[in-house]
This record gives C-alpha cells, sequence and structure tokens, in this order.
C-alpha cells in the first residue's frame, strides 16, 4: 500500500506540473461528504449473532458504515469534443462506524447483566480513477454537467474492539485490500470555477485479510487466542456530495 500510495502522488505530480505549461488544462480541489448506500450502511443482518469460537459475528453482507467525510483532486483536460474533457481523480473518504443496533443486539444474547462496549474504528477508502466529463453551458455563469470514470480503489475496512468492563475480548485489525469500482455522478460549475457535484461511487466487494484476538472468558470454545482473517467480503457503495473549486483555467 505505501508503495501504491507513493506511485500515485508522483504520478499527481507529474501530471500537474504540465499544468503551467497547457492553459487549456485544469485542476479541481474539492471536500467530500459521503452517505452510505445499500449493504454498506446496514447495521445488523439474520446473521448477527455472538459465537463460543469466533468472537462476535456482525452478519455476512453490513458493512455498519455511518456518514462520511472526505477531500478530493482531479486533473481535467479538453480531449479535442466540444464539451468532452479528460478526468484523472483521487479521493480519501472516511465513513464513522454505526453500532448501536449491533452492541443492543449482542448484549441481548449475553444478557443485560454483561456491560459490552463496542469501539469500532472507521472506514477508509481510496479510489484513483480516471474517465470523462461532458458539460453543457447553458448560461456564461453556468455550466451543467455528467461524469463517468472507473479505476481501483484501496479500502481499509474498520477495526473492531469489544469491552466487558475492563477486559478486551475482541480485537480486530485489517488490512488493505484493492478492487476495482465506478464512479457516476453530475454537477454544476459556477464562473467556471465552483464546482458542485453529487455523485455515486461503487467501489464492488473487496476481499479483507486480517488478525483478530479473542478472550476465552467469553469465547471458551476458541481453539487460539489470536486467528488469521483470509478473504472477509464487504461491499462498499455510497452518494457523495463534493464542494470544490476548480483552477488554472
Amino acid at each position: 500500500m505505501k508503495y501504491n500510495l507513493i506511485m500515485i502522488l508522483f504520478l499527481f505530480f507529474f501530471i500537474a506540473s504540465a499544468l503551467g505549461q497547457s492553459s487549456e488544462m485544469a485542476l479541481h480541489f474539492f471536500s467530500i461528504g459521503s452517505i452510505p448506500n445499500g449493504d454498506f450502511g446496514e447495521e445488523i443482518d439474520d446473521n448477527t449473532q455472538v459465537t463460543r469460537r469466533f468472537g462476535f459475528n456482525i452478519g455476512d453482507k453490513i458493512g455498519l458504515a455511518g456518514s462520511g467525510y472526505g477531500a478530493g483532486i482531479e486533473l481535467i483536460s479538453p480531449v479535442g469534443i466540444r464539451g468532452l474533457e479528460w478526468i484523472f481523480s483521487t479521493k480519501a473518504i472516511i465513513n464513522i462506524s454505526e453500532t448501536e443496533s449491533i452492541q443492543s443486539d449482542f448484549r441481548s444474547e449475553l444478557g443485560d447483566s454483561v456491560a459490552l462496549e463496542l469501539d469500532y474504528g472507521k472506514w477508509f477508502n481510496l479510489p484513483v480513477m480516471s474517465g470523462f466529463r461532458y458539460g453543457y453551458m447553458i448560461s456564461p455563469e453556468f455550466t451543467i454537467y455528467g461524469i463517468l470514470q472507473a479505476g481501483v480503489n484501496f479500502s481499509k475496512l474498520a477495526s473492531r474492539k469489544a469491552r466487558i468492563e475492563k477486559l478486551t475480548v475482541e480485537e480486530t485489525e485489517y488490512d488493505f485490500a484493492r478492487d476495482f469500482g465506478f464512479e457516476i455522478g453530475t454537477g454544476i460549475l459556477i464562473n467556471q470555477r465552483y464546482n458542485i457535484g453529487f455523485r455515486y461511487l461503487n467501489l464492488s466487494t473487496p476481499r479483507f485479510d486480517g488478525d483478530q484476538k479473542l478472550s476465552e472468558t467469553i469465547f471458551p470454545g476458541i481453539c487460539s487466542r489470536e486467528n488469521s482473517i483470509m478473504g472477509e467480503e464487504r461491499s462498499i457503495s455510497m452518494f457523495i456530495i463534493t464542494l470544490g473549486i476548480q483552477l488554472f483555467r
């Protein structure tokens, strides 16, 4: 993951250096608000349960993702067809974990006298994509556009920690995973500078590896306190709202 990020940053630096040599290219910086979609935002399912050997099973499909935030950058260049532009982009998006529903379900299984506390981390997604933007100028001040991109997403599933009083009974950390994804959206450009957009991101279903530590105090059936997680699948999709500024053109 470290080397992938270095290559992405180097590529951005290389392309951005060309902006000073071409008055046709633009650089778009923007902030992001994220709204989870589908299984990514689900908080509980039929398979949510406390197991004796494998810890707290949150379910096969749910992502527990809540609202999120982030930032992005896009390089934009015309391709010779009126209104059509090529885009190369990357975004960093963080989504909190929503644990209230699943914590309540686990507490019901364990009994009201067990003071279970879930401390789950945040999702992190870094989609790197390329595609096209088509704009139509409805007035000298306003241009509406549509956008379509595809590429690869680097994702890290939220860490998981469960405590009962002062005892940590489960702790799980995940590695970064990669998968393909796409983005489609629309927006409006004001005075060729201020950009407001609404987009849908489908980042496929990455397979996550990780490490899990369990306590035999709550899970007496475990074979080992430390276990490897291989290929845990989680679907990722979201709607994002962007607010940014376009420079150089």
